[in-house]
């Protein structure tokens, strides 16, 4: 019988993945609706939408810091 499917997320072999790793945030009622409602439309997980936007972000917010930083 194989254990894999007892172990945490962080543990298994997930060779075709970056490291994973896990970040909880907390939201107020009016943006937790915003995400739900946006998941629904999107027919997609919420935590997964999460992810998509937080990362979509941080992309953003980095090219933007570079294009700061070259306009110096």
């Amino acid at each position: 019988m194989s254990t894999d499917r007892y172990k945490s997320l962080g543990d298994l072999s997930r060779p075709n993945h970056k490291h994973v790793n896990q970040t909880k945030v907390l939201l107020d009622d009016e943006f937790e609706d915003l995400l739900r409602s946006a998941a629904r439309v999107h027919r997609t997980p919420k935590a997964v939408l999460a992810r998509e936007v937080l990362k979509s972000w941080l992309l953003s917010l980095a090219s933007d810091s570079k294009s700061d930083s070259r306009a110096a």
